[in-house]
């Protein structure tokens, strides 16, 4: 970190689905940018689809921290999709190029249903649970109604509160965050618009604005990353990545 003592500006790009394993070393590296006074404004790139609506609001609320140190924090999007949105609305000003996709405010949750499947292969299986609700997350039956009014209520709670994120973030009422709030993806002109977004801009004029304010030139700012795993560089995602995906995206 002692390439910090003297760069004012980070950047840190944020790329993949937001899972658990790739959300953390983030966290980590935020954390440590805390504590760097040097460190005056970070700019965030997003090229995210989304995935896990917990690990989205634990990256926002490590930026939020940043804000707290007096941190100017600046984004630019590529592609800013639900989750990747929902960490979006941490930063105080956004930039998109126009090829942008942002948005996808909404909740979703799936699985596999294989029981069909595994019957038809000749593969049984057997579940002991303690808890009438306990095995409804599995890929070995379909949930019961009332398992689908719990996690309708489950869905609500946390569509609320994106939609809450969203409103204080953005500065915009909560009913006109609703009407956005269909799942749809936005152009940047639609998403400028709309006040998802501050700028419709290419990703150097984002840098420079961000510096002039933080008073360093842009030449001066230094890139931050994340060194993922070898095999996880080889293969574009790990198989644990794949499974969290499925059984864990709700946003």
């Amino acid at each position: 970190m002692s390439i910090f003592k003297r760069r004012k500006v980070v950047i840190i790009r944020f790329s993949g689905a937001i899972t658990s394993q790739n959300v953390t070393p983030y966290i980590d590296l935020l954390k440590k940018i805390e504590k760097i006074k040097s460190v005056k404004g970070v700019m965030l790139v997003i090229d995210s689809p989304g995935g896990s609506a917990i690990h989205s609001e634990l990256f926002y609320f490590a930026l939020k921290k940043l804000e707290k140190k007096g941190k100017k924090l600046y984004g630019y999007l590529e592609v800013a999709a639900s989750g990747g949105y929902m960490i979006a609305c941490s930063l105080e000003k956004l930039y998109a190029p126009p090829s942008a996709m942002v948005g996808s405010i909404g909740v979703i949750s799936m699985k596999p249903v294989l029981k069909d499947v595994l019957e038809k292969l000749g593969i049984g299986y057997e579940v002991l649970k303690k808890g009438k609700h306990k095995d409804m997350w599995l890929f070995t039956r379909k949930y019961s109604e009332e398992e689908r009014a719990s996690i309708d209520e489950l869905q609500e709670d946390v569509y609320l509160r994106f939609i809450d994120i969203v409103s204080k973030g953005r500065k915009i009422p909560a009913e006109d965050v609703l009407k956005l709030a269909t799942g749809e993806l936005f152009s940047a002109g639609k998403s400028l618009s709309n006040k998802l977004i501050d700028e419709v801009s290419d990703f150097d004029k984002a840098l420079e604005d961000l510096c002039r304010e933080v008073n360093v030139k842009p030449e001066k700012a230094v890139y931050a990353g994340i060194k993922k795993p070898f095999l996880q560089r080889m293969i574009g995602k790990s198989i644990l990545n794949a499974i969290e995906e499925i059984y864990y995206k709700v946003i």
